[in-house]
């Protein structure tokens, strides 16, 4: 059960990192909810469900400011 829920959280990440800007903070939360459910096998779910909104919140930056440097140009 576990690694089904980790697989399709994998599966959302993907469509996050290559349009950050497609889903809201509260629809991107909503998508880690169901990890939560790692409790049920012994995990802590909101622990988890916390480092993967924050690793994703992490990526959504690094993916607007590369969009940012790739606007400007290049450096010169």
């Amino acid at each position: 059960m576990f690694s089904t829920i980790w697989v399709s959280s994998g599966c959302q990440k993907k469509t996050a990192a290559t349009d950050p800007n497609s889903q809201s903070k509260t629809e991107q939360h909503e998508n880690t909810k169901p990890l939560q459910a790692a409790d049920l096998v012994g995990y802590n779910g909101t622990k988890l469900r916390k480092s993967v909104d924050h690793i994703r919140e992490t990526n959504d930056k690094h993916n607007q400011e590369i969009e940012k440097r790739l606007e400007t140009g290049p450096d010169q």
